[in-house]
């Protein structure tokens, strides 16, 4: 295949195009990921994972958070 002028521009938007689909879908990653190690979400990864463990091995019917206030709270 000769390098044309045609060829050259044909080639160069094809990068572009993938380059900003490329960068626009990371965006999207960075942003979901950073929500699901994000400590002030209460639907991160940690969380749900400690309350499925914590789950298991109790009643399964609460938290630890709701265990410990009803062990130290108890009327």
């Amino acid at each position: 295949m000769k390098w044309t002028p045609k060829n050259l521009a044909i080639a160069a938007a094809a990068v572009v195009i993938a380059g900003w689909y490329v960068k626009r879908q990371a965006g999207a990653v960075v942003a979901e990921v950073g929500q699901a190690v994000n400590p002030v979400n209460q639907d991160n990864i940690f969380n749900r994972g400690f309350n499925a463990v914590y789950g298991s091995v109790t009643d399964g019917k609460g938290s630890l958070g709701t265990d410990l206030y009803d062990w130290l709270n108890d009327e």
